[in-house]
């Protein structure tokens, strides 16, 4: 359950039930489109700054065997960009430096967040977040690519007691140095793991706890012609876009599209293979022939089931995929020879597999007042927050805190001239 006392997490956030700062009864009010991460996180910022926010959404977090939000079934691994997992490093090399600067201090930003939740028992139980430790294999030498060292170099500064560098990792996790490519190099790490189902319900009883009011509505068509209407509706000084893969309708941004994922879901209890306490992952990589080249990533959910990933489809839209596919199996088998003793693992009978698509934009995070005027000819108040990719969990609390400052400018520009 939520803590009963507040726990200042920092000076602008509280995972206590009451909001940071108690917002005056005509505080400005915002409205969020979208209740994935993105959208819970920028809605607690929000409340702990003072304002009134209301939530719509046309689907919730669910627990049953209908698809989750995507938000659920991310594989929730922390990681500093460029990404190796799910967003795909390859992608992140299209970042300009200053951007992917951005990203790293968003991501660094989220990492303190999570270190301080799983810091404190009760919140670390309570949101689902746990600091073990993560080794990273490489089918290269980390010195020979520049943006993986300095990646790496930052991981050391962030725990230099924890950090270990060399291949002889490679014994230490079960891995298997011929597998993949054949392993060169490896480096391990403390790095945040979210319980994403847990989270999840977390940030929505915290946010609807500091006042946050939550409604089930859709948004068809494009969001800046329906911009006064939904002010006036909703009685908002400014609107959040936080709708993930949606804004490419309600956004008219032909840059959004989907990159498909899935993870297997496996007993992870100790009675099928030595119990797995700690990530595993194999950098993306090109073949011969310039191809992208999946990754192995192995992941410890929970206490008792731990994940296996991860593919990337771009551009595809369907959630048909099973546990026989053969891109699953090809997935599964990449794991499997990484670390050997995953031969003998158990699909979770209740829940084996997960998949979703990743709400990415030309590896273009956008954090954004809209540009175009309204229909009335007037500057817009909807902030854009969209386009993580697969580093939602990772970047969460970075980019919310960024559309909070643009929210800010937003609101202060719209109030000075009333």
């Amino acid at each position: 359950m939520t803590p009963s006392t507040p726990f200042h997490l920092n000076s602008d956030l509280s995972a206590g039930p009451d909001p940071l700062r108690k917002p005056a009864p005509n505080a400005p009010h915002v409205l969020v489109i979208g209740a994935g991460v993105t959208g819970l996180t920028t809605t607690w910022h929000l409340l702990d700054t003072g304002y009134h926010v209301t939530i719509i959404s046309k689907e919730w977090a669910s627990y049953g065997r209908t698809q989750r939000l995507t938000s659920q079934v991310a594989g929730a691994l922390w990681e500093l960009p460029p990404t190796q997992c799910g967003g795909v490093r390859l992608t992140d090399q299209e970042l300009t430096e200053a951007d992917l600067k951005t990203a790293q201090r968003w991501a660094l930003e989220s990492y303190v967040i999570y270190e301080k939740l799983a810091a404190n028992a009760e919140l670390a139980r309570a949101f689902g977040v746990r600091m073990p430790l993560c080794a990273s294999f490489h089918t290269y030498h980390v010195q020979d690519d520049e943006p993986t060292h300095a990646k790496m170099e930052v991981a050391r500064r962030l725990a230099p007691g924890q950090f270990h560098w060399g291949i002889e990792l490679a014994g230490k996790y079960g891995v298997d140095v011929s597998s993949n490519g054949g392993m060169k190099d490896a480096y391990e790490h403390p790095a945040p793991v979210i319980d994403t189902d847990v989270a999840m319900a977390f940030l929505m009883r915290l946010v609807r706890s500091k006042g946050a009011r939550m409604y089930t509505d859709s948004i068809v068509g494009d969001l800046r012609d329906q911009e006064s209407h939904l002010l006036t509706t909703y009685r908002a000084d400014a609107i959040v876009n936080a709708s993930g893969l949606g804004a490419r309708e309600i956004a008219s941004d032909p840059r959004a599209h989907s990159l498909r994922g899935g993870i297997l879901r496996v007993v992870n209890d100790g009675s099928d293979f030595p119990k797995i306490e700690s990530s595993i992952i194999v950098a993306a990589d090109e073949d011969a022939d310039g191809k992208y080249i999946d990754i192995a990533f192995i992941v410890p959910r929970s206490d008792d089931t731990l994940v296996l990933g991860s593919i990337e489809q771009a551009h595809e839209m369907n959630l048909d995929l099973t546990p026989n596919s053969p891109v699953i199996q090809r997935m599964r088998k990449r794991c499997e020879d990484l670390v050997p003793v995953l031969k003998n693992a158990r699909l979770d009978p209740q829940y084996p597999f997960a998949q979703g698509l990743r709400p990415y934009r030309n590896s273009q995070i956008r954090i954004e007042r809209e540009g175009r005027k309204t229909l009335a000819g007037q500057d817009s108040r909807i902030i854009h927050c969209y386009g993580h990719g697969g580093a939602g969990w990772s970047l969460a609390f970075g980019t919310s805190k960024a559309c909070l400052e643009v929210v800010e400018e937003v609101v202060r520009k719209h109030t000075s001239r009333l």
